[in-house]
């Protein structure tokens, strides 16, 4: 079967058959159908988990088999019937007498114990930092600290934060100032003389948008060529290819479900459901997504250098811009649900892949919106404390998705000057996603990731889904407390109380990262092949790029200023940090890896490689500098990588090299 069924709309759909799609939730399963059998079984399963001694199980068909009601002959790693059909043969697991392994329940607990501590901590040591925030800050009233979150930074601010901004922190409602840590903010720095005017790398970007969107779709979303087509039959391998490749960072939908819509895609045809839809994005992330390996440079065979989309391909990019444009038609389709929210939020997802910031970000709004509604609705029906009705699997499944979309938001308004989520007036009930119960142990989590099952995959997945939640929060109090009004607080009346708010925030790091399970334990200095353990270590690297900076700047531009003042060592100590970690990030093996996340390394590469142009103009005396052209030749290179995808990196490319001729030809008189 291939995209015939997709030329046009089946206007005789069913409505009914339609909105009970839409409105279903994945990872919720109807248990009520109870017959004699099942309570046997039941009470079978019971008698097993009370049991010590271990009892011989059934057989259970494959997935495949047990959709197509043939007969399985469980030979494994593939079944006879999936090998005639060329099927991709999964045992489900899922419903077997464990739970959550004790050494887990351990684990889990302690995570939300770090939560727990870090948040006394805060509270603890609220006077210190109301007392930063009053001496460093200047008071404004509420009108004007809520709008400026979400303007362009200030350039009048004199203070690094407010009483309100403490509060915010404590509340937790993650409103950072937007647009404080992208490379403008760092070409705003005085040492670069206002060669460029505010905003000009990030400009591009919405003149990107607009003239994109301004035209008819071109060939990224063309589905005429044959390569383009859909293959129905292909959608279950597409669908395990996401849930070990993406879901992994995301952990918004159950798998159970999710290969059974799989499944029952291949059997009967795409639909114009919500669980098509779903399905259709999740393929197309699926193609597009790639695992986790070395990117080097290579000369093609025309004598070009290799390019973001060279190394994935053209067919990947044409097939998975199939999946997504057919995904797209339906979502116009689907009210507001927990379903319609999860397309929604993966078409945003899908977008970051394919490293279109602001596209991705229309669809994190849209998603959010969506999730607003279905709560308020909720609410406005059944009234009262709603989450005592629902199984803990919905919790889960719609504390993720809360958690997903508003986060996703928060990360974009750090670089791009745009408004808060509408997520931001929810108090949600649960501070954390509670996690699945149906893992199995964990016996070597060494292991690397395609010589353990999928259930050991979940685990690590969720462990480094609450403790990225958990560094996403330590960002926003670095944020809130430090870059509040910009560069032009970071001077010598604030520079005592903004070391002791960067002391605070290291002891809090330290002790996040003391606090990670094994299995997503990371090495600050020694690069890693396992894709959660890459990105949890970028995640902390770019915390702490954010925290070292204003010293950075602060000993820039006492040297500029030809100042008479000494610069304290501890400052000399976190500007040095500073450097190392912009050199590490420029030099990050895995800084072509095409993920989620792609965008924001290269954003935090191009404002790394400013800092070190910044540091070298203003003749900072660093050993680790010494190599600097080399490492900021590398940074352009890596820049032109991603050009064709993203218009700021073009832009951002041709910036660096300005200020690097600049300073090659100071460096020659």
């Amino acid at each position: 079967m291939t995209m015939g069924r997709e030329t046009g709309m089946d206007l005789t759909m069913e409505t009914n058959g339609s909105e009970a799609s839409s409105s279903m939730v994945i990872g919720t399963h109807d248990n009520s159908n109870t017959t004699p059998l099942n309570s046997k079984r039941q009470r079978l399963e019971k008698s097993r988990i009370e049991n010590s001694y271990p009892r011989k199980r059934a057989l259970r068909a494959c997935q495949v088999c047990r959709a197509r009601k043939t007969k399985c002959n469980n030979e494994k790693p593939v079944c006879g019937c999936c090998q005639a059909l060329g099927a991709q043969c999964v045992y489900d697991e899922t419903n077997s007498p464990y739970t959550l392994d004790f050494a887990s329940q351990i684990i889990v607990e302690r995570l939300d114990q770090v939560l727990q501590k870090l948040d006394e901590r805060e509270v603890d040591s609220a006077e210190t930092l109301r007392r930063i925030s009053q001496e460093l800050g200047t008071f404004q009233s509420e009108k004007v600290s809520l709008r400026s979150r979400w303007q362009a930074p200030a350039t009048n601010g004199e203070g690094l934060g407010s009483e309100r901004d403490h509060e915010l922190q404590l509340d937790e409602n993650m409103l950072t100032p937007s647009a404080r840590t992208s490379p403008d903010a760092v070409l705003d720095w005085p040492v670069f003389e206002s060669q460029y005017p505010t905003g000009f790398i990030t400009r591009h970007l919405f003149d990107q948008n607009f003239f994109d969107d301004s035209r008819p779709e071109e060939s990224e979303h063309d589905v005429s060529q044959p390569s383009a087509f859909i293959n129905e039959e292909a959608v279950p391998q597409l669908v395990e290819i996401f849930l070990t490749r993406v879901h992994t960072k995301s952990p918004i939908l159950d798998p159970k479900t999710a290969r059974e819509f799989g499944f029952k895609i291949a059997l009967e045809g795409l639909q114009w459901d919500a669980s098509s839809c779903l399905v259709l994005i999740m393929c197309a992330l699926g193609c597009v997504s790639q695992p986790l390996g070395d990117s080097h440079n290579r000369i093609l065979p025309d004598n070009r250098m290799e390019t973001s989309r060279s190394v994935l391909g053209e067919q990947d990019l044409s097939l998975g811009s199939a999946y997504f444009t057919a995904a797209r038609k339906r979502i116009g389709l689907l009210k507001p649900s927990v379903i319609a929210t999860q397309c929604i939020f993966l078409c945003g997802v899908y977008e970051m892949y394919m490293v279109h910031p602001l596209r991705a970000w229309n669809f994190f709004a849209d998603a959010s919106s969506n999730f607003f509604m279905y709560l308020k609705c909720e609410e406005s029906h059944f009234g009262g404390d709603i989450s005592r009705t629902k199984s803990p699997e919905t919790q889960c499944i719609e504390a993720s998705l809360y958690w997903s979309c508003y986060k996703s938001m928060c990360e974009l308004r750090t670089e791009v000057p745009l408004p808060p989520s509408v997520l931001s007036q929810v108090n949600y009930a649960h501070s954390l996603p509670e996690p699945p119960t149906s893992f199995a142990s964990v016996n070597d989590s060494r292991q690397e990731v395609s010589e353990v099952g999928f259930e050991i995959l979940q685990e690590q997945a969720w462990f480094f889904y609450l403790s990225d939640i958990i560094i996403s929060r330590l960002g926003t109090r670095v944020l809130l407390n430090l870059y509040d009004n910009g560069y032009r607080s970071w001077n010598v009346h604030n520079l005592r109380h903004m070391i002791k708010a960067a002391d605070e925030f290291e002891r809090q790091l330290n002790e996040w990262h003391a606090s990670l399970p094994e299995q997503i334990q990371f090495n600050d200095s020694i690069e890693t092949d396992h894709e959660l353990r890459f990105t949890l270590r970028t995640r902390a690297m770019e915390v702490k790029a954010w925290l070292y900076r204003p010293f950075l700047y602060y000993i820039i531009h006492q040297i500029i200023h030809q100042s008479s003042s000494k610069v304290p060592e501890r400052v000399r100590q976190l500007a040095q940090k500073a450097i190392d970690g912009s050199i590490h990030w420029i030099l990050l093996r895995h800084n072509r890896h095409r993920h989620h996340g792609s965008w924001f390394v290269g954003r935090l590469i191009l404002s790394s490689a400013l800092s070190i142009l910044a540091a070298v103009k203003a003749k900072l005396r660093l050993d680790s500098l010494d190599n600097w052209k080399e490492i900021v030749l590398e940074a352009i290179t890596t820049m032109k990588f991603w050009a064709d995808e993203s218009s700021d990196f073009a832009v951002g490319s041709v910036v660096l090299e300005k200020l690097f001729s600049q300073l090659l030809d100071i460096s020659n008189d």
